[in-house]
């Protein structure tokens, strides 16, 4: 057993992890890497401290002066560039590389070299009209919306993929016109559903598979026209259907507590899983032997890895089509990479931060198409391995080696990061720590020009010019404003205008799933042992994939 550096509770490192980084880091150029000094929720806190989502800042671009919108604040120490200009030639990071030094640290001297290099306002590639949202690729016309791949009109989503026409909705895969949907693949004109696929013109599902026409109900399989569970006629259910008033908040509560009842009647699946072969953890999908895992695609041969598509990694976080990581975040498309984060391309990357297409680098920041550089400096491929090796004694001897970049070396305060989505700690604790949390978030409070109680409660009497109004959010008071494309959304479908603000929404999505933590406990209907991210003290039935099955099927 040993004990974490951090936070000081005790950890395990099992055989199985010691085999991992033992085969990982037989394809690391810079040698093998110790084990572990931290527990595994603080070493994913380390990582996920260099992400930042959601909390978007105005400021100017430090190349051109237009203003642009960034994750980044103005009082951070390096400057920002607009995404053209970050990817223009106007300027060159190999300009800014320096010998190492070996009278000094590793990360003092990375801390100089992170200080002066530009860094991109946004991770956005290959988009239209969507300049509000971060961590977006080819995709278009979208507000407010993060972590989009190949998608088209998002209002305030999260997590999407081939999506279109749909506002305030979370991980969802190949789907359109959904509306507060969370885990909902494969499905159209989903309104409140959750964990159901292959769905279609439904409201309130919870885990539902190729149903249509159905409404607040749980657990159904090839279903039409059934609500709270109960088999109708196609006329009866449209006659039933009208008796419901989604604009009147006394019926939508009626609708949320009988649901809710039906779901604590369904025998919940241990985990969600898909298509895996020996693995634990949480919605993970086609994969095999992979432990300690959360939202992990395609996985083979991983522990401890998160929102990835990987093989053979070992604490990893958002790497995405790689393998042979460890200790790393956002190496995407990379063999062989350690310590590093935010770099997408490559091979034989150490210690390295938004970097692309580079290879054979160790300590860099935000060089491209390039290989054997050491801070950002040129050297052959002889004197790089020639210099490699001195540098990693020189951390062992620093007691650097094998750790992640330090959270104080992060551009962001605590609370501007995914930590507080995933794995929340209290101001206190940040501060506890050393660590920063920052007073001053981008969000106005105190300015709203309209009042919740002189708004009409029925959408369709809301004027058109309630888009012009400044809102208040009625769980933490942040001003917010309805954008013209989403009032005629909520007036089309007869919906209530949403009084939170899109981040409270947000977080309310992800809170929908479960922690990212797992139990022993036993199945309640076979009494086998499970792992599961279901707490002993949850009222929910949970069972073992096989008695799931006999229930449902």
């Amino acid at each position: 057993m040993s004990t974490c550096t951090q936070c000081n509770t005790g950890f395990e490192i099992t055989d199985e992890e010691n085999k991992l980084r033992d085969k990982i880091s037989s394809h690391f150029e810079a040698g093998p890497v110790p084990p572990p000094t931290q527990c595994p929720d603080c070493r994913m806190r380390r990582k996920m401290a260099w992400r930042n989502e959601t909390i978007l800042y105005n400021r100017k671009c430090d190349k051109t002066g237009k203003p642009i919108i960034s994750m980044y604040s103005e009082d951070v120490p390096f400057p920002v560039y607009s995404r053209s200009a970050w990817w223009g030639d106007s300027w060159n990071a190999e300009d800014f590389g320096r010998d190492y030094d070996f009278s000094r640290p590793f990360f003092e001297q990375f801390k100089d070299l992170l200080a002066e290099v530009p860094r991109p306002a946004l991770v956005a590639t290959n988009i239209e009209n969507s300049d509000y949202c971060n961590f977006i690729w080819d995709s278009r016309n979208s507000f407010l919306s993060y972590c989009i791949y190949k998608s088209e009109s998002l209002l305030y989503s999260y997590w999407m993929y081939q999506c279109k026409d749909s506002i305030d909705s979370s991980f969802c895969f190949r789907s359109e016109r959904l509306y507060e949907c969370v885990d909902c693949n494969d499905s159209y004109n989903c309104k409140f559903c959750t964990l159901s696929h292959n769905c279609s013109d439904s409201s309130y599902l919870y885990d539902c598979r190729a149903s249509s026409n159905c409404f607040a109900s749980v657990g159904l399989r090839n279903k039409q026209y059934c609500m709270f569970n109960e088999q109708l006629t196609k006329d009866e259910y449209e006659r039933r259907l009208t008796d419901f008033d989604l604009q009147n908040p006394d019926h939508v509560k009626a609708v949320m507590k009988k649901l809710n009842e039906l779901r604590l009647k369904h025998p919940h699946l241990y985990s969600t899983q898909d298509k895996t072969e020996d693995c634990t953890g949480d919605y993970v999908f086609e994969s095999k032997d992979c432990l300690f895992c959360y939202q992990l695609y395609n996985g083979r041969d991983c522990i401890y890895v998160q929102d990835s598509d990987a093989k053979d990694c070992l604490d990893a976080y958002h790497v995405g089509w790689s393998s042979f990581n460890y200790e790393a975040y956002s190496t995407n498309s990379h063999k062989s990479a350690a310590f590093s984060a935010q770099c997408d391309t490559g091979n034989d990357l150490f210690y390295s931060y938004e970097c692309r297409s580079i290879s054979h680098g160790f300590g860099c920041v935000g060089l491209r198409n390039k290989e054997y550089y050491i801070l950002n400096k040129k050297y052959s491929k002889e004197e790089y391995e020639s210099l490699l090796p001195r540098i990693v004694e020189h951390m062992k001897q620093t007691g650097e080696w094998g750790e992640f970049f330090p959270v104080e070396l992060s551009p962001f305060a605590i609370n501007e990061t995914v930590i507080q989505d995933y794995y929340p700690l209290t101001k206190d604790e940040i501060l506890k720590r050393g660590w920063r949390w920052k007073d001053d978030l981008p969000f106005a409070t105190g300015g709203e020009t309209a009042q919740w109680n002189d708004i009409p409660v029925r959408t369709v009497d809301v004027p058109d010019s309630i888009v012009n109004e400044v809102l208040a959010c009625e769980d933490c008071r942040k001003n917010f404003k309805i954008i013209r494309r989403e009032l005629k959304y909520y007036k089309d479908e007869k919906l209530l205008l949403p009084r939170k603000c899109p981040l409270c929404r947000n977080t309310a999505r992800i809170a929908l799933r479960n922690r990212r933590e797992l139990f022993d406990r036993t199945c309640d209907k076979c009494q086998k042992p499970i792992q599961t991210s279901y707490s002993p003290d949850r009222p929910e039935i949970v069972y073992c994939e096989q008695c799931y099955l006999k229930e449902v099927y």
